[in-house]
């Protein structure tokens, strides 16, 4: 064995200490140096990366090849435009692609702008949320309120001021050439009150479009020039409109015009442009991309608002302003819908002949989507794409009553022509059923109102009331049976008369019991005419003819039993002949009070 030399040795110990200084600079640098983690990655409420979703979006279309129209879709987070695309035609007959400058109906969307302006004002000190409106309106402005209890901007944002609604065909006019005046048209339409102010949310384009009216009242300027100096102007909005007919931007009606509505099959529908009565609850048309600009400006990135002088302002109106009667489940900010996907979200939706839009955003992770389609009461995108990017809703609630029952909508004409058709859409829920809704209010085990979506409650409606109303069609339906077998029998019976002078001859009277008669048919038809009308939301006035003869038909039945008083007092008639004219008479009796019991009449 080789022994090492004390010069081998102390080299060792040379490279020894070398290495251990080298190891301790090593460690000392390591330490030094910060360690980054890998920052986490984004993705939106149903867990999609962000990096991903543009191309989920596009494999979602795709799917949905078959049901398209035109969509355009619009993704914002922390402010920047992460996804801005637009899918399939906006004229399909014509294929004229859309694109993301293509223009459509935001429809109810449009509420927002009047909630936000609302609240513009009320920073400013000029309105204030608690105050009742009438001191804000012109003196007597009111003709039918039923309560005494103040009506306040957050009845208004809330849809519960009790109002009835008003008919489709009373909201939608055609001619843009029509006067408009929106305070004297509110006061014209005012509709009954049928609830106590915050009692029943009942969805009201009357409410909002008050609304619209007091900020034209407080500011000194038409509700579309206000939008267009105080939202529009300072967020860039630069291809949208609220005018009423779109008059202030005739580029924007000329790109309006190229798209078609369609129905959920892709049929077109015909005479799509229409115009609103109370058109601050729906008038805005524009691109799905400054709708996106406005959502962004609803969850800014520093502590600075565009909106609102103070941050505090944008922060009041996105919180909390109505729960569901007797919980905590949030369901208004302010007129903005409080929506629970798979995070708490706000959002509103729209629906205009032939198109339906959605905004949806959660200011929390300052993410939002816009989703606008030429399609009527779309569901594919509308729902099922909104779902697939937040998730799917999550109330459920625990109803302890014993049974279910039948429900109607608060939100109904309950004085005007289509009152009849509200009566007939009355649901039956199972209590599986109820215990699925958002929110159900017992008392004592006995359901008192359920609300299934934020926008309306739905009341009770007892058994007996559901069988008197089945019970009452019955007379009619006989009635018209009647008139319709009468005015043939009578026919074929005067046919005969004159061809083989068989049977009783014509009297006097007879000429009026045809005419009644005739007029029953005339009424059937009538009425079937305004019920095939009614899903194509014609104007009211477009309809007056139809409900003036309803009206006219009424008089001739109360001439008719008139006449036939007097007359079978007066005069001689065989006995089949008088059983013949009593029952006409009952028979336009019954007719004439279906027709104003259901106010389908002028």
């Amino acid at each position: 064995m080789q022994n090492n030399s004390p010069n081998d040795r102390s080299y060792q110990t040379v490279i020894k200490v070398i290495a251990c200084v080298l190891s301790l600079v090593f460690v000392l640098i390591t330490c030094a140096v910060p360690v980054y983690a890998e920052e986490p990655i984004q993705t939106t409420p149903s867990r999609i990366p962000l990096t991903e979703l543009e191309e989920t979006i596009d494999a979602y279309v795709a799917s949905y090849e078959k049901y398209t129209a035109a969509v355009s879709v619009v993704a914002i987070k922390d402010g920047e435009f992460i996804v801005n695309k637009a899918y399939g035609f906006a004229d399909i007959e014509n294929q004229r692609k859309a694109e993301p400058s293509t223009v459509f109906e935001w429809a109810s969307i449009s509420k927002l702008l009047v909630y936000t302006s609302l609240m513009q004002l009320v920073e400013q000190g000029k309105l204030d949320l608690d105050t009742d409106i009438r001191e804000y309106l012109p003196e007597g402005f009111f003709k039918k309120l039923k309560y005494d209890e103040p009506i306040t901007l957050l009845n208004l944002m809330h849809h519960n001021a009790g109002w009835e609604d008003q008919t489709a065909t009373e909201v939608y006019y055609y001619d843009e050439n029509e006067d408009y005046d929106l305070g004297e048209t509110l006061r014209k339409n005012e509709p009954k009150q049928i609830y106590k102010p915050n009692s029943v949310v009942g969805y009201s384009n009357y409410g909002v479009g008050l609304g619209g009216y007091i900020v034209e009242l407080v500011s000194g300027q038409p509700y579309y020039e206000y939008v267009n100096q105080h939202i529009f102007k300072p967020l860039h909005m630069n291809d949208t409109t609220v005018h009423p007919t779109g008059q202030d931007r005739p580029d924007l009606v000329q790109r309006r015009n190229e798209v078609e509505g369609y129905t959920k099959d892709l049929k077109r529908i015909p005479e799509n442009r229409v115009y609103l009565t109370f058109y601050p609850t729906g008038a805005a048309m524009g691109t799905a991309e400054d709708l996106g600009k406005f959502l962004a400006a609803l969850m800014p990135v520093d502590a600075n608002s565009v909106l609102f002088a103070k941050r505090d302002t944008l922060d009041e109106m996105l919180s909390t302003s109505l729960y569901y009667d007797g919980t905590s489940t949030p369901r208004f900010a302010h007129g903005f819908v409080e929506m629970e996907y798979w995070i708490p979200t706000l959002m509103h939706e729209g629906n205009l002949k032939g198109f339906s839009s959605k905004a949806v955003f959660d200011p929390e992770s300052k993410f939002g989507m816009v989703v606008m389609t030429n399609i009527a009461f779309d569901e594919v995108y509308y729902y099922g794409l909104i779902s697939k990017i937040f998730g799917n809703s999550t109330y459920v609630n625990s109803v302890t009553s014993e049974g279910g029952g039948y429900f109607q909508s608060a939100r109904r004409p309950a004085s005007r022509f289509t009152d009849l058709f509200r009566q007939l859409d009355i649901t039956k829920f199972s209590k599986a059923e109820l215990s699925s809704l958002y929110n159900v209010v017992e008392h004592n085990g006995v359901v008192e109102k359920i609300s299934y979506t934020p926008y309306m409650d739905y009341l009770p409606v007892s058994n007996l009331k559901v069988n008197l109303i089945a019970i009452s069609l019955i007379p009619v339906a006989l009635a018209i049976i009647f008139s319709l077998v009468a005015l043939i029998g009578y026919i074929i019976r005067m046919l005969l008369y004159k061809l083989k002078k068989r049977g009783d001859s014509p009297t006097h009277l007879d000429k009026y019991y045809l005419a009644i008669n005739f007029a029953g048919g005339l009424l059937l038809l009538n009425l079937f005419i305004i019920f095939t009308r009614l899903p194509s939301y014609p104007a009211y006035s477009s309809l007056r003819i139809n409900l003036g003869f309803n009206l006219l038909y009424v008089v001739l039945a109360v001439a008719y039993l008139g006449l036939l008083i007097y007359k079978l007092q007066k005069s001689s008639y065989g006995k089949k002949q008088k059983v013949m004219y009593i029952m006409s008479g009952i028979s336009a009796f019954i007719l004439a009070a279906f027709v104003v019991g259901w106010n389908l009449y002028v």
